[in-house]
């Protein structure tokens, strides 16, 4: 009787290992299914941003298109967050405002023309997280706001990078007292 107690136990132990690893297996390949399609969403409408900006007066000159994401996702906790890296191989101009800002309006642009909408109502499919020069070359991080870990991701670092100016210029104003 006591091992037929202790059978039932280990069968109901080892059927639940299996059902949860089968879980997590099924959960690990659709996350990585996914990245692997908003990465070439991405990098297709990013580089098709930066082939009309070459038809204008730009601040973002480019050699060698198109350009390959060289960081993937990054894991915000156990939530997907789809930002992808790119690096600029054209001449490195200052990194400024107004260009963050045409290279978004021409991400914004590539994705209607793609007929990529957002998920959420008022939420552009892609946002231009940030940009900066490392090493002689224009770097920047472009993320697809596919699902709301993505969106909340992006909510943040807009709102840590307006703290950090505001703090920025609270300093160079007691400065100048």
């Amino acid at each position: 009787m006591r091992w037929i107690v202790v059978l039932i136990v280990g069968l109901v132990i080892a059927g639940l290992a299996i059902f949860y690893g089968v879980r997590y297996w099924r959960r690990r390949r659709t996350m990585k299914n996914m990245r692997v399609y908003t990465s070439r969403i991405t990098a297709r409408v990013v580089n098709r941003a930066l082939q009309s900006l070459q038809q204008t007066t730009s601040q973002w000159p480019e050699k060698h298109l198109p350009l390959t994401p060289i960081a993937h996702t990054r894991d915000w906790g156990h939530k997907a967050i789809m930002v992808y890296e790119f690096a600029g191989t054209g001449p490195v101009k200052t990194v400024t405002p107004a260009a963050r800002r045409e290279l978004q309006d021409a991400v914004d642009a590539a994705a209607q023309a793609e007929g990529i909408v957002g998920t959420v109502i008022g939420v552009p499919p892609f946002a231009v997280v940030d940009v900066w020069q490392r090493q002689g070359e224009r770097h920047f991080s472009v993320a697809f706001q596919i699902n709301q870990a993505t969106i909340e991701y992006v909510q943040d670092i807009t709102r840590a990078a307006r703290e950090d100016a505001a703090a920025e210029e609270e300093k160079k104003r007691k400065k100048n007292n």
